[in-house]
């Protein structure tokens, strides 16, 4: 018998995530530091966001397809 599996995983929606002072890096190039940085985070799961809160390094890779600043407006004409 696996006493692994207990059941559904609880999700866990909308939470605002503090992730304290980091070091802000583009590729290898220190930017700047922050005091505090703090992430909405649309749903995970409570070990997840433990994960999350105690990760040395965070990741943030846009998604293609995802608009910014970056991005030129599409127009439309009438």
């Amino acid at each position: 018998m696996n006493n692994d599996i207990t059941g559904p995983v609880d999700k866990v929606t909308n939470v605002l995530v503090d992730l304290g002072p980091r070091i802000i890096m583009a590729g290898s190039v220190v930017l700047g530091t922050s005091d505090n940085i703090s992430i909405d985070v649309a749903e995970s799961t409570e070990e997840e966001l433990e994960k999350l809160k105690t990760a040395h390094e965070i990741r943030l890779v846009k998604m293609p397809g995802e608009g910014g600043e970056n991005e030129k407006e599409k127009k439309t004409t009438p």
